[in-house]
């Protein structure tokens, strides 16, 4: 009797190890619907922030943890330090995936690099129920982000727009957009069949 040994390669879904958010957490801080106060266009309210190593963002995300989760679609975006829209979505409350205290949606992954300022976004309007912190007391981030301070629109009803005006860092942070790094979907596995 004759046998023969051969390998067979497949893949094989895993589940991602830790997704990592850029923003851990946060204390403190009120729930608010929009900067302005009026309706859409809405506004664009976040964070600008620096990374020490390079940066993978796969995902990007909006708050999701008022009394009842995401219940609208909110565009987010992540601008560079020349102002430049380089990555954004609409995050939709169907359609995206819940991580936390946010829902994300992904992204043509991008590389952020140490030494550029970068700003998160998120859209805003009081037609919605959706909502975002203001004045959080004190932010925690994943090793390689350092939050700077809070944004917010130049003039009310811009729509999805870079944010202008910075808050100093002392204010709190506004909390509504968020991102995750890339996370590998599958493993090559191999084993043997005799």
């Amino acid at each position: 009797m004759r046998r023969s040994a051969f390998c067979v390669l497949f893949l094989m879904a895993v589940a991602p190890a830790v997704m990592g958010q850029g923003i851990t957490g946060f204390t403190g801080g009120s729930l608010y619907g929009s900067y302005s106060g009026s309706l859409a266009p809405g506004d664009v309210i976040g964070f600008r922030f620096t990374v020490s190593a390079p940066y993978t963002v796969a995902s990007l995300g909006v708050y999701n943890a008022d009394t009842n989760g995401l219940t609208s679609s909110h565009q987010v975006g992540i601008w560079d330090g020349t102002q430049t829209l380089i990555a954004s979505v609409t995050v939709d409350p169907a359609t995206g995936t819940p991580i936390g205290n946010w829902t994300y949606a992904s992204i043509t992954p991008v590389t952020l690099m140490p030494g550029q300022t970068y700003t998160a976004g998120a859209a805003y309007t009081t037609d919605d129920d959706d909502s975002y912190i203001s004045g959080a007391s004190a932010v925690t981030t994943d090793p390689v982000v350092t939050w700077l301070n809070a944004v917010y629109p130049t003039a009310g009803d811009l729509g999805f727009v870079y944010p202008g005006l910075d808050s100093s860092p002392t204010s709190g942070g506004r909390f509504g957009p968020n991102f995750t790094d890339e996370v590998v979907p599958v493993e090559l596995q191999s084993f043997t069949i005799e």
